[in-house]
């Protein structure tokens, strides 16, 4: 799981640190996973986007829905704007990034097996 998180982690950086002229990078999880170099398949889909909302939840990216939550089927699409933490760490040092996030991710991870077993 470690290196899936790592390679999507890279590419959303990546994504950030290239991105020219404009003031927000907006991308869903099938678009990132393609963008990473990995298969598309349904179970990496929901993979990709469960690390995204993680991210979501501790303020790196916000989500930006266009349909009602109560829906089962949604498109989420992952907002980084300019006004961010990961937009200014993505331009300042990209491989800090990626490793600030993978750290935060790990970090989270970890959290929620110690809720689990206590």
């Amino acid at each position: 799981m470690e290196e899936y998180d790592s390679r999507i982690i890279k590419a959303l950086v990546d994504l950030v640190s290239k991105s020219r002229g404009g003031r927000r990078v907006t991308i869903k999880a099938r678009s990132l996973l393609k963008f990473a170099g990995l298969n598309d398949k349904h179970a990496d889909i929901l993979k990709t986007a469960k690390v995204l909302g993680k991210l979501a939840n501790d303020g790196y990216v916000r989500v930006e829905s266009n349909k009602p939550v109560k829906t089962r089927s949604r498109v989420l699409r992952y907002i980084i704007t300019e006004s961010m933490e990961l937009w200014k760490l993505a331009k300042e040092n990209p491989n800090n990034a990626v490793n600030i996030l993978l750290r935060r991710l790990r970090d989270l991870s970890n959290y929620g097996e110690t809720q689990t077993q206590a």
